[in-house]
């Protein structure tokens, strides 16, 4: 699978963490094995650039996955994910964000009254999935954030980011991961993904669906809203999205 660097300039190595044999800067591709991708440094072969043709280590953070065309995601009709995202999280705006809290149920939910950004998902996303009934090893979701992202896009080989992501992917059902900043409980992860959410729909339009302890919990804000607030962590390939609907 192609990757695109998002870094002015991103050493290769000859081992993670090892000495400098490289160089490659915005723009170019480079080359590694899709189930190695959830790695924190990946190895691989340049394929454009300076360093062309040789092989070596990055870090994961700072590549994109490259698509020559347009990216791509399920063309399943996505009313029944909308539904959910729209009447769960209309359900449970009332319970409060807490690091680490991942009810299992919808019923510990409403006992525990409390949750957190990678529990939220799981929670949504293992009912969309048994909706459609498709089916994927528990393990991809009951995780925290950043492995949720890479986990699904392993398993679709999909994860679009950066220059990639376009208003036709942006559909309810998707999950968008988001490196935010560097925080000491997120130090070590391949995206360095600190917070994850899921677009849902309803009569007001496409929104964001995510417990966060900013909202005080579980709350919900348009997407457009959300788009523009956060365009240059998208703009630098910090924004990554994943669609639980090519899952299989």
């Amino acid at each position: 699978m192609i990757f695109e660097c998002t870094a002015t300039a991103l050493n290769l190595r000859k081992a993670a963490e090892g000495s400098i044999i490289g160089e490659l800067r915005a723009g170019d591709l480079f080359e590694l094995d899709v189930k190695k991708s959830a790695e924190v440094w990946v190895a691989g072969t340049v394929k454009t650039g300076v360093s062309a043709g040789k092989k070596g280590f990055l870090r994961r953070k700072w590549l994109i996955q490259y698509f020559p065309d347009t990216a791509s995601i399920s063309k399943l009709d996505r009313k029944k994910a909308a539904n959910i995202i729209a009447q769960r999280t209309s359900e449970f705006d009332a319970v409060t964000y807490k690091l680490g809290d991942k009810a299992k149920t919808w019923k510990d939910l409403t006992k525990n009254q409390h949750i957190d950004c990678s529990g939220w998902i799981y929670l949504l996303t293992k009912e969309i999935l048994a909706e459609y009934g498709l089916q994927t090893s528990p393990g991809i979701l009951d995780t925290y954030s950043d492995e949720q992202i890479t986990n699904i896009g392993i398993k679709t080989e999909t994860i679009i980011s950066g220059r990639f992501v376009s208003e036709d992917n942006l559909k309810a059902g998707v999950l968008l991961g988001i490196d935010f900043s560097e925080y000491s409980w997120d130090r070590g992860r391949p995206l360095d993904i600190d917070h994850i959410v899921a677009i849902g729909e309803d009569s007001q339009g496409l929104f964001v669906s995510q417990s966060s302890s900013s909202g005080g919990g579980v709350n919900r804000v348009s997407l457009a809203k959300w788009m523009k607030s956060n365009k240059s962590l998208v703009d630098q390939g910090r924004v990554h999205l994943v669609d639980i609907l090519m899952l299989s």
